[in-house]
């Protein structure tokens, strides 16, 4: 391996990891913040905001997140919307996952016990304040696990943004095994490089936040 090809192999994998953590960063806040907006619009008690709510999960649910990232940008620069590559991947990446989250807040929603809502409307609380004070702090304690696995997958997803021009982990992997013929090396650091970036930046975010909700609602609860 030539000094070099190696030079060349350690700068693309540094590269390649920030540009990857960025792009996970950016789009898990897009992600969270369209899957809790959509989310609550499913469980709406007007219909036609709950069939947008169904529209938008079983679109972003159901085609391919690759062809969602052509579409955003190979296809619509034809009607006149450009962005950049980072400004798709971000987008792209984090509302594909955001009809998964979706979901999850709904179900985590429908599963706040029955009684919390008769309560609610006993106490003469509005819907708003219902949902803000009651219902949404109880039902993202629940949601919070699935979170944690929907944004790993995101994670592992970026590794697709490479089909939009922009080199993440497992592109840079690729181009220092070309350079320097180690495919099982660099192949093997871009294999756990996901398993760390996870391990080491997602799972403890989600378990730090199960702790600090779970004493929260503990202080409620005892006052």
């Amino acid at each position: 391996m030539s000094e070099f090809a190696l030079g060349f192999s350690v700068a693309a994998l540094t590269k390649g990891v920030l540009i990857t953590i960025l792009i996970t960063l950016g789009a898990s806040l897009v992600a969270i913040v369209f899957g809790l907006v959509v989310g609550l619009l499913r469980v709406s008690p007007r219909r036609p905001v709950r069939w947008f709510g169904v529209a938008y999960i079983e679109f972003f649910r159901g085609t391919s997140m690759l062809v969602q990232l052509y579409w955003w940008f190979f296809v619509l620069p034809i009607f006149g919307i450009t962005m950049s590559p980072w400004t798709v991947a971000i987008v792209g990446v984090g509302m594909n996952v955001s009809g998964y989250g979706a979901e999850l807040v709904r179900a985590a929603i429908q599963g706040v016990e029955r009684g919390q809502y008769e309560a609610s409307i006993a106490l003469n609380f509005p819907r708003l304040t219902m949902m803000r004070r009651i219902i949404l702090p109880q039902a993202i304690r629940a949601m919070l696990p699935a979170w944690g696995n929907l944004l790993i997958e995101l994670l592992k997803g970026t590794s697709l943004i490479f089909f939009i021009t922009i080199t993440e982990l497992t592109t840079a992997a690729k181009l220092a095994a070309d350079a320097t013929g180690n495919y099982l090396l660099f192949f093997a650091i871009a294999l756990f490089g996901y398993y760390f970036i996870a391990r080491l930046m997602i799972t403890p975010l989600v378990r730090w936040l199960e702790r600090r909700l779970g004493r929260a609602y503990s202080r409620e609860a005892l006052a």
